[in-house]
Parts: C-alpha cells; sequence; structure tokens
C-alpha cells in the first residue's frame, strides 16, 4: 500500500522558524521563535486544516507580493511619463545650454516696457469683478472650469498639443520638446518681472476672495501662466503659421490665463501683462530656441 504523508496540523513547521516582515512580504527564517512573538498569535493554536492557518500565510505572503508588484509597476509608469514629460526630443531635464544663451541676451529681456501694475483703486476694481466669477465658478455650467484649472496649475501641455491634433501622437517630440523649453525659460523670466513690481495678489486686495487653488508663494504681476501660455502660441505660430489651429492656439492661451483670474490667483491686468511680455519677449526666444525651432519645424514639412 503506497503511504500517505500526513500532514501536521500544529503547525510544526512555523514552531521551528521564525517569521520575518521583508519588503517583499513574510519568509521563514530557520529559527525557533514562538509565532506569538512574531506577532501572529492566532497561528499558534491548532487551525483548521493543512491549508488552513499556514495556507492563510502563504496567501498573506502572496498578496503582499502582488501588491508590491503592483506599487512597482505604477512606479515604473509614473516614471516613464515623467521620462516623457521632461526629456522629450532630448530635451534634457535642464536646458543648460538654452538657459546660457538666454542670459547671454539678458539686456535684451531684462527691461521689456510692459505697462506698471494699475492703481490700488483698479485692482480693487478688478477683484470685484473677480467675487462674481468666484461665484460662478461653483456652479454646474464651470464643473469643465474647474477640473481645467486643477489640470493647468501643473506642467501639462494638453492646451497647447491638442489644437493642433499631436496630443498623445508619436512623430513629434522635437515640438513637444520646444514647447517645454519656452514653459521652462519663461518661468524663470517671468518670475524676474514679478519680484520687480511686487504686485500684491488679489485676496489681499479684496479679503472676501477665496482663491480656488492655494497663492504661489510670489507675487501677481504679471501671470506667468498667461506669459508662458501666449509665449509657446506666439513660437508655435512662427514655425507652423500656415496651419488652421494656429490662432486656436491664441485662444487656448487666453483660456489658460482667464482660468487663473477664475481661479482668484491673478487679475485681468496680470493676464494683460503676461501677453504683452509674451510679444515682447519673442525676438530673443527666436534666436535662443533657433536650433529647437528647426527641428520642429521639420516636423510638420
Amino acid at each position: 500500500m503506497r503511504e500517505v504523508p500526513v500532514v501536521s496540523t500544529d503547525l510544526d513547521l512555523l514552531k521551528r522558524t521564525e517569521l520575518v516582515v521583508t519588503s517583499t512580504g513574510l519568509i521563514l527564517r530557520g529559527v525557533a521563535l514562538s509565532l506569538g512573538d512574531a506577532g501572529f498569535p492566532t497561528l499558534e493554536t491548532r487551525g483548521n486544516t493543512a491549508g488552513g492557518s499556514l495556507g492563510t500565510l502563504l496567501s498573506m505572503n502572496r498578496s503582499a507580493r502582488s501588491s508590491l508588484n503592483r506599487n512597482r509597476n505604477r512606479n515604473r509608469n509614473r516614471n516613464r511619463n515623467a521620462a516623457a514629460a521632461t526629456n522629450q526630443g532630448g530635451l534634457a531635464l535642464e536646458p543648460w545650454q538654452e538657459r546660457a544663451a538666454l542670459y547671454a541676451r539678458e539686456k535684451d529681456w531684462v527691461n521689456l516696457p510692459i505697462d506698471l501694475p494699475p492703481a490700488p483703486a483698479q485692482l480693487q476694481a478688478e477683484a470685484i469683478e473677480m467675487l462674481r466669477k468666484q461665484v460662478l465658478l461653483h456652479g454646474p455650467a464651470e464643473a469643465m472650469r474647474r477640473d481645467e484649472i486643477i489640470t493647468q496649475s501643473q506642467l501639462e501641455l494638453s492646451a497647447y498639443l491638442r489644437p493642433l491634433g499631436i496630443e498623445e501622437v508619436a512623430g513629434y517630440e522635437a515640438t513637444v520638446a520646444l514647447v517645454y523649453l519656452v514653459v521652462m525659460l519663461c518661468d524663470e523670466i517671468g518670475l524676474r518681472y514679478k519680484n520687480r513690481f511686487n504686485a500684491p495678489r488679489p485676496n489681499n486686495v479684496e479679503p472676501r476672495l477665496r482663491p480656488f487653488l492655494p497663492n504661489p508663494p510670489h507675487s501677481s504681476y504679471p501671470s506667468n501662466h498667461s506669459f508662458q501660455s501666449f509665449a509657446v502660441a506666439f513660437t508655435l505660430s512662427r514655425i507652423i503659421p500656415e496651419h488652421p489651429a494656429s490662432s486656436e492656439l491664441f485662444l487656448r492661451a487666453r483660456r489658460v490665463a482667464e482660468n487663473r483670474e477664475w481661479a482668484g490667483l491673478h487679475y485681468a491686468a496680470d493676464t494683460r501683462a503676461g501677453h504683452d511680455l509674451a510679444r515682447m519677449l519673442m525676438p530673443v526666444l527666436e534666436v535662443v530656441c533657433r536650433d529647437q525651432m528647426l527641428a520642429a519645424q521639420k516636423e510638420w514639412i
């Protein structure tokens, strides 16, 4: 007669080993230690069957490994997306060469003749108009705008790529890289002008305003979202002026800028100043970004 192995129900195996929690789950190490000391007192009892407590333990281990693998996959996907977002078309995370070229021409952009911020009375009047928008923003008709405000608070390019029909479309890596480059260069320039004018945020002028997003830690004038968005629109319209969506780029740029007004973060004057600064900066960007603009243009020929 074939001998049938007897399966112990008192978990002798577990009593002769040590349960160790690792980054990959639970493992058994061959050192005598009570299961109660290991933090699993229920496994000391004589359980159900061979597939009872031990099966539960192994199932826990598999579940932990599965969860870890899912987290690893999520992290890999995040890393891929981050790489795509910061290294499109060969653009490095920090465009040192272009930044050096920008500062080599600092005298050409550091004192552009944009208007001074409005007087306090004008800022107060614009802030009152923002109170009306604040009420409307929370209504059902502006649900899409609320989503846009949240999305556009990050470095997200769909507003610029979608009108051109190249969102999530391969073959336009240099165009995407150019957009990122313009946004990054304009970010620093805009902060220089903000620091110079040091204009208060709208809710500092009108305390009844409740911004939809937290105030950024810098001053209000000019709006960097407006400046960056219009700079992208001007740049892309230079390389593909015949594209039927060129005019749409400016409409999207204005939408992005005005969404910051609706969010209670910027006055209308900030939006206008951002547009003017982008227009005045274009001769500098055409020189600093010349190679990237030519590379992007080739993708459309």
